[in-house]
């Protein structure tokens, strides 16, 4: 199955700014794959990433979140995130080549 892709801000730093980025996809992504391409993203903050992990993979129960281009520091806040939430295995995070 083809993955969603999303592509957030340059800036994305708030809860409210995820589900914005978030509103055109199906509440239910049951055995979809939704990547997060996060090479134009220059700021992120916590919450922002943790609400991508709970909404994608916790609530709208995605098969996987593929995280792309992401900072060392985006990286970690997506794996806390995951970990706390008990859906690291559903995380894959690319490793900048």
């Amino acid at each position: 199955m083809t993955s969603l892709r999303l592509d957030p801000p340059s800036h994305s730093g708030s809860r409210d700014q995820a589900q914005k980025l978030l509103r055109p996809l199906p509440t239910d992504l049951s055995g979809r794959p939704v990547t997060l391409d996060c090479t134009r993203m220059d700021v992120s903050s916590p919450s922002f990433l943790d609400e991508m992990v709970k909404e994608v993979l916790v609530l709208r129960t995605a098969d996987v979140l593929e995280i792309e281009g992401a900072s060392d520091r985006a990286k970690s806040l997506l794996q806390r995130a995951a970990d706390n939430r008990g859906v690291s295995e559903r995380l894959r995070i690319a490793t900048n080549a």
